[in-house]
């Protein structure tokens, strides 16, 4: 069974249902860019700075938007079919070392998040699944004020395969020892919602990225909401 919810819309429903559908969770493992925080100007800043740096032409925002969410070597890689590994990865670390200065004034939480985390603070685990460097991740958390808040950050160097596949989120609830049908997988993208299907886990989709509720819905998200601030109330936790 799907559902879909827009802002408003969750309390009604599920006071309406005897058993609500994400009862019994106790897990929620978060994807990052685009569903806990907005960093995509620090990206677009930081990812053309890399291809300048090779004498390369900057993308516009619009051609970057679709790429948020992979690891960095695999959007280099794409961008320059065919090049040695070395050169991709100076584009990585050149990314790298133009992100940093900027990251924490480029970013910005996303509307909801603070009373998200503050309703399911102690009440059910939290965890971050992420493309992104763990490194990378920690410091945007601690400069906004959450670095205490996710016990649990499984990054791009934690895992071999990435999402879409299973393992991030897999090892996101193992490392909570809650099984991942006890688990939401929270995300603003298609690769977030398989990685949660796969892994057995309930998947929501949020449309603070760049993806639309249609395209989550495809990709198998069995809720979708406009703001964290609505998912206390989904999985009937309301401080």
């Amino acid at each position: 069974m799907e559902f879909c919810f827009s802002s408003g819309g969750v309390r009604a429903l599920i006071g309406a249902m005897q058993t609500p559908p994400f009862a019994g969770i106790r897990a929620a493992v978060f994807d990052f860019d685009g569903t806990l925080f907005d960093a995509t100007d620090a990206i677009c800043h930081s990812l053309n700075a890399a291809l300048v740096a090779h004498e390369r032409p900057p993308l516009t925002r619009a051609e970057i938007l679709p790429r948020i969410g992979r690891p960095l070597y695999e959007i280099f890689q794409t961008l320059e079919p065919g090049a040695p590994p070395e050169r991709v990865q100076s584009h990585v670390d050149a990314y790298r070392e133009a992100f940093w200065p900027v990251c924490l004034k480029l970013t910005r939480e996303l509307p909801g998040l603070r009373a998200c985390v503050e309703s399911l603070r102690g009440r059910v685990g939290l965890a971050i699944a992420t493309n992104r460097s763990g490194r990378g991740a920690q410091y945007i958390l601690d400069g906004f004020g959450f670095g205490k808040d996710f016990s649990v950050i499984v990054a791009l160097e934690d895992v071999e395969k990435v999402k879409p596949d299973a393992e991030p989120v897999l090892k996101a609830c193992a490392q909570l020892s809650v099984p991942p049908e006890q688990a939401v997988m929270v995300g603003d993208t298609p690769d977030d919602m398989r990685a949660g299907r796969a892994a057995g886990a309930m998947a929501v989709g949020m449309t603070t990225g760049a993806h639309s509720a249609v395209t989550l819905r495809e990709a198998g998200a069995y809720a979708v909401l406009d703001s964290l601030a609505e998912l206390p109330t989904l999985l009937n936790v309301v401080a």
